[in-house]
């Protein structure tokens, strides 16, 4: 009997590498070398060997074969990124982050392997699909064979050929049902644009993924500044900022921070309810609450943001966005309320817990933004933090301190500041003193910065410490007066 197991898991590199190799190609093909930065391009003419971490990604209609040395075949689809891990003597091992691969598996062969960021496929001999989604959840479909399936709570299911079962990330599996529909078209992704984007915001964390991705799409970017200024220790930091559109509906905005002795970065998805305007103003201007009776043309469905020194990170991640009329006669306007919305912060030890977004710390139902109101809210350790709160400068100066404490010690801390460029931080006497001169608000704040600081009990002293510039966030349409 041909079995597949399917338990949770990592990806992770094994042991060696030498037979496997790209056989055939369509479209826009990239592979990055083990132990390298940088993404190339594949050229169709030639067959291209992997070793033991090489890593593929796919675009847009565009397919990638790769073969092993017994027979074996694995087929990538569209909008794909694959990793592999291992293929010896005695197993083949390939990893699966997100979109689609099909197996077909020659029988009496190795050891079969196909791991996604919540489940592990293996097999001898058999033919099967398996897809990966942004948010960790996979899907296995039967071609050919049986598949035992099991989930990271223990529990597991007999899914015969002909049958599909999902594995929710960190969750209980599906029983197992028919598939009413035969093996897919590889030639198509899974998902689409969103979902790429999504799993780019949440996975890509090494500097040099971040460096590679960013040269990629500052090429593009609509909005765009690089500048050196002081942060409120003292230390000199590059800052880059740019916005970029992953999809029509999309836009991204991304903060690179580089001193003499760190890194760190920030980037924030948005997504909305429909293709955005050629002036992003027009659609940022009344994505969290819109005055009038008229609900706005655009809105916020999904919000995802990462900030990360690449070793710790805090991701917040948010859905079902909705413009909802508040009903009121004196202040009539609508509100931008998330169904979901979950605040999560990560050393490594936490790094792969819920699909890779690391510890849940907390997370509100139906989400008021505007009015920061819920229906309702779980802490970690399930009793409410407790708060911490300090203007260590005084009332009249733009730093504040928040922590929480939960209820077995762990502990999470921001710490805010607003900045001139030679790292001074900002007053009310400020702008009185800045009016004063000539200057208008506007002039005043494009000579400002922010900066946030997080540290943790998860970050073993670490700190996640990014600034940015009031003048971008301004020119993108985020920042208003």
């Amino acid at each position: 009997m041909k079995l597949v197991i399917v338990s949770a898991a990592l990806l992770f590199c094994l042991s060696t590498c030498d037979a496997a190799y790209v056989s055939s190609l369509r479209g826009v093909v990239e592979i990055k070398r083990t132990g390298t930065a940088d993404w190339v391009k594949l050229a169709g003419d030639e067959q291209h060997k992997l070793q033991p971490g090489d890593e593929l990604r796919t675009s847009r209609a565009s397919t990638v074969d790769v073969m092993m040395d017994d027979g074996s075949r694995v087929k990538v689809a569209p909008l794909s990124a694959f990793k592999m891990s291992e293929e010896s003597d005695s197993a083949v091992s390939i990893g699966l982050y997100f979109g689609r691969v099909r197996s077909w598996v020659k029988k009496f062969s190795k050891k079969f392997e196909v791991r996604t960021p919540s489940a592990v496929c293996a097999v001898r001999g058999t033919d099967f699909m398996v897809s990966a989604d942004a948010e960790g959840n996979s899907r296995v479909e039967v071609y050919e064979g049986s598949v035992l399936a099991g989930d990271s709570q223990g529990n597991s299911s007999l899914v015969r050929e002909g049958q599909f079962s999902d594995i929710p990330a960190g969750g209980r599996m599906k029983d197992p049902g028919n598939n009413p529909d035969g093996p897919g078209d590889m030639n198509s992704a899974a998902g689409g644009l969103r979902e790429l984007a999504r799993a780019e915001i949440y996975g890509e964390l090494s500097k040099e993924d971040v460096l590679s991705r960013a040269q990629e799409e500052m090429k593009a970017s609509e909005y765009q500044s690089r500048k050196v200024a002081v942060d409120a220790y003292g230390n000199r930091v590059r800052m880059e900022e740019y916005t970029i559109r992953p999809a029509a509906n999309q836009f991204k905005y991304v903060v690179l921070n580089t001193r003499d002795n760190r890194f760190d970065f920030g980037k924030i998805l948005f997504t909305f309810n429909a293709a955005l305007p050629a002036n992003l103003s027009d659609a940022t201007a009344n994505m969290i609450t819109a005055p009038g009776s008229e609900a706005p043309a655009w809105y916020l469905t999904d919000m995802n943001s990462v900030m990360s020194n690449t070793v710790d990170k805090v991701t917040e991640d948010a859905s079902g966005g909705a413009m909802v009329f508040n009903n009121s006669l004196s202040d009539p306007r609508y509100n931008l309320i998330f169904g979901n919305y979950a605040f999560y912060a990560a050393g490594p030890a936490q790094a792969g817990l819920n699909g890779g977004l690391g510890l849940q710390l907390w997370a509100k139902t139906n989400y008021n933004v505007p009015n920061n109101t819920h229906s309702s809210i779980s802490y970690y350790g399930g009793a409410a933090p407790t708060i911490v709160t300090a203007q260590p400068g005084g009332p009249d100066v733009f730093h504040t301190y928040t922590g929480n404490i939960y209820s077995d010690n762990t502990w999470i801390a921001a710490e805010d500041y607003v900045l001139f460029n030679d790292g001074d931080v900002l007053s009310t006497g400020d702008f009185n003193s800045g009016l004063g001169q000539g200057n208008t608000v506007d002039a005043v704040t494009d000579k400002l910065n922010f900066q946030r600081v997080y540290t943790s009990s998860l970050f073993g002293g670490r700190t996640i410490d990014v600034m940015y510039s009031a003048k971008l966030l301004k020119e993108a349409g985020l920042l208003r007066f």
